[in-house]
């Protein structure tokens, strides 16, 4: 218990030093400003001047106690003047509204019971910059005649206390221009300086004193000084803040209106509820998304946690007699502006109110309100400065539009309209993005022939219903095409059906075989194969070497550029497991860098692998190429030598060890061919292993010719092919080239003639049925 107590101790004092004189003025700011705008609500809601008082009261103390915000400030908005001027109209009195704000407060607490704050994160963030330059043009227009002007009536004066009104009016430039006050100008002028000075200063000790506490101070002695000398340029009644004075907290209870009972049984003051609960909710979730934009730790906060602690605060002003509450962004800006470090700043706004309103109505009422409203236009200037329109103008007319038409509506308009025509423009965009947005929509090189793969991204809503329609058409006649659900962990209803009419009706109109894969089990849409993709016997049959070799070179530069086809696993060994029908054989190297059927972009029954160090042959591997050729029907054979190869390098070192040493004499021919390097013949020299790995390949090659006769007869009869390749470890390239120059190096008889001849012929022919592939291809994208 002691232990707690010094710790919450050091943490007080901690606070006290950090933060507390940063809220304690911050808090005082607000209050000031809080206190003309809450009774210029109240008088332009329709509601009992007493009814703004308490909602500031309750912003303060309670929506800001509850908040997890560090900066928002509560309190009755004029944004929901019109709506509690029309439901007041509509319920028969201020006692019916109440009873539908109570309804309002209890339809927040479940709104953000039930995690729908979410929706706050949808808001594009140049509609909320929209609202905000609004905002500040709105603070500027607004004031211009208390900062210049004179009242000439308290209806006047009640007009221009409103932060925002329901639409843009010539009003203030009239004022301007007919009532000019030499005081209120004198003061102002002094006021902007002032805030000017203090916010570009360097100096340290000026930077702790809050300017717009300096500038209250500076316009009450200013204008006593005035009064003093019975000056013409002293600001009086109504140029003053004016506060009710109220006799006692009993007089403030006596003030307080409670609902009329009798309203539960209208049901309007549901309907009005719920229609006041989503508009209050919904400006507070943009202004509390303003907020965090606006705070200078960037610190965010649950949104469902603000509604429900809005919902309290609703809840409470609807039983003692206020107006909606909502996070208000002007008092926010002000806040921020201030230097609020925490929400004990808002709290104390609350308290300052309360008490104010008790102890102090003689004091505050000698502040100026010009003094009130250069504080607010200082504010409002930095809320819309010219250099916001630069930067959100250079990002596109995709993002500026929607914020000027979010600014203009606002100012010409009202809050409400200004957000759902940005956000309507905004979703414009969006939708006009993503239809011109395509899906992934692959073209993938089987050994039977190329296949379209449309991939479906993990959410796929409406918004890519133009996208997915567009990419469909693009699918040929007489093709075959995938499309792959296996990322999408959501798929709309409206994307389900539009692939269940392209099954059933449109695939079949234009012959295109359609397999559904990765569609989970809760979509009425199932998987479905109208075709598979391992490799056949009817593909196997049909192909010749030369069009194998292409195959091979295409999925080798699909793996270097990391586009390799989109395999589906389980279904490839579902298809294979009875039957292979490979179409070439591989003869490699052990090394753990050349996975063959990787490098290849190969799978499940496409090659046959044999594997071993240096590639070299013997008997056993032998009867493996037999048997991959003669009995299977493999169409080509490949000897896939590699850089960097280890067995290359301890046969050019002469390693002797245990059975290594058998299986390195077969290396042997291809060291003593070449006959380039005459000095330092060992593997640190990298030219030497090259030429030596190439040599390998090529007695290797003539290695298979010369020993199986099964193998030279189908190599001399075309029915096989037979080719060399060295695979970059560094690259991951494949390299297939005619040995035939190189054969010509080893020792042998006609048999090397004979296969040279089939080397250079099968590159030659597969280099003509690749340009072919080209011609046809852009012949199609033509």
């Amino acid at each position: 218990m002691e232990a707690a107590i010094t710790n919450n101790y050091q943490r007080f004092r901690l606070y006290n030093k950090d933060f507390l004189k940063y809220d304690l003025v911050s808090g005082l700011v607000v209050f000031l400003v809080a206190i003309p705008l809450c009774l210029g609500i109240a008088i332009a809601s329709g509601a009992p001047l007493l009814s703004g008082i308490i909602s500031g009261i309750l912003g303060g103390l309670v929506v800001g106690l509850l908040s997890g915000s560090q900066v928002s400030v509560s309190g009755p908005a004029a944004g929901m003047a019109t709506i509690v001027v029309t439901t007041i109209a509509e319920l028969g009195g201020f006692n019916g509204f109440l009873a539908a704000l109570i309804v309002a407060g209890g339809i927040q607490i479940l709104i953000g019971s039930l995690k729908a704050g979410f929706i706050a994160d949808y808001v594009p963030s140049n509609v909320v910059q929209g609202l905000l330059c609004a905002i500040g043009l709105l603070l500027i227009i607004k004031q211009l005649p208390l900062a210049f002007t004179l009242s000439s009536n308290i209806h006047e004066l009640q007009t221009h206390l409103l932060e925002t009104t329901e639409g843009f009016t010539f009003l203030p430039f009239q004022e301007l221009m007919n009532h000019v006050n030499n005081g209120a100008i004198i003061i102002s002028l002094i006021s902007f300086f002032v805030l000017y000075y203090f916010d570009k200063t360097r100096q340290i000790i000026l930077k702790e004193i809050p300017g717009p506490i300096v500038v209250v101070i500076l316009g009450i002695l200013i204008n006593e000084g005035f009064v003093l000398y019975g000056s013409p340029l002293a600001q009086n009644s109504p140029q003053l803040v004016n506060i009710p004075k109220l006799m006692g907290f009993e007089h403030l209870l006596q003030q307080v209106t409670v609902h009329d009972l009798s309203s539960w049984q209208n049901p309007k003051v549901y309907f009005y509820g719920f229609i006041i609960a989503i508009i209050a909710s919904l400006e507070t979730l943009l202004n509390v998304k303003a907020a965090e934009k606006l705070d200078k730790k960037r610190r965010y906060y649950s949104k469902d946690h603000e509604l429900m602690a809005q919902g309290v605060g609703n809840l409470l002003a609807g039983f003692i007699g206020g107006l909606p509450i909502t996070s208000v962004i002007v008092r926010t800006s002000v806040n921020i502006q201030a230097g609020a470090k925490t929400k004990l700043a808002t709290i104390l706004h609350g308290l300052f109110i309360l008490l104010a309103i008790r102890y102090l109505p003689e004091v505050l009422n000698k502040i100026p309100l010009c003094s009130l409203a250069a504080i607010l236009i200082y504010t409002g200037y930095k809320l819309t400065k010219p250099e916001i329109y630069q930067k959100i103008y250079k990002q596109g007319m995709d993002r500026f539009i929607p914020f000027i038409v979010t600014l203009i509506v606002i100012i010409a308009f009202n809050l409400l309209a200004g957000i759902l025509l940005g956000l309507m423009m905004s979703l414009f965009f969006i939708l006009r993005s993503n239809s011109l947005a395509r899906l992934d929509l692959v073209k993938e090189y089987y050994p039977g022939g190329v296949i379209n793969r449309l991939i479906l991204p993990q959410q796929i809503s409406f918004l890519n219903k133009a996208s997915l329609v567009a990419e469909l058409e693009t699918i040929p006649n007489n093709s075959q095409l995938i499309i792959d659900a296996r990322s999408s962990s959501y798929i709309d209803k409206e994307i389900l059906d539009l692939i269940q009419e392209f099954h059933e009706e449109k695939a079949p109109l234009k012959s295109i075989s359609l397999n559904l894969i990765g569609f989970k089990k809760k979509y009425a849409i199932h998987n479905y194969m109208d075709f598979i993709n391992v490799t056949t016997y009817d593909v196997q049959a049909a192909l010749l070497p030369p069009q194998v070799l292409h195959i091979l070179r295409e999925g080798n530069q699909r793996f270097v550029h990391d586009v390799r086809i989109h395999r589906a696993t389980k279904l490839d060994i579902q298809h294979t497991a009875k039957m292979q029908h490979p179409i070439a054989v591989v003869l490699g190297c052990i090394d753990s860098r050349v996975p063959v059927e990787t490098i290849f972009d190969m799978t499940f029954g496409d090659l046959f692998i044999t594997r071993i160090a240096g590639n070299v042959v013997n008997n056993d591997i032998l009867a493996g190429i037999e048997y991959a050729c003669d009995v299977v029907g493999a169409k080509l054979i490949v000897v896939l030598g590699h850089t960097r190869c280890g067995a290359i390098a301890a046969a050019c070192d002469g390693v002797e060890k245990g059975h290594i040493t058998e299986l390195l004499a077969k290396i042997q021919p291809a060291i003593e061919a070449e006959k380039n390097i005459t000095d330092d013949r060992t593997s640190q020299n990298h030219q030497f292993t090259k030429y030596v790995t190439e040599l390998n390949v090529a007695n290797t090659l003539q290695q298979i010719y010369e020993q199986s006769k099964i193998l030279r007869n189908m190599i001399d009869n075309d029915e096989i092919g037979i080719v060399g390749s060295v695979y970059d470890v560094s690259s991951g390239k494949v390299h297939f080239r005619d040995f035939s120059p190189v054969i010509k190096l080893l020792k042998g008889d006609q048999m090397n003639h004979h296969l040279s001849e089939h080397l250079s012929k099968l590159i030659k022919q597969e280099a003509k049925y690749s340009a072919a592939q080209s011609a046809e291809a852009t012949s199609e994208a033509k």
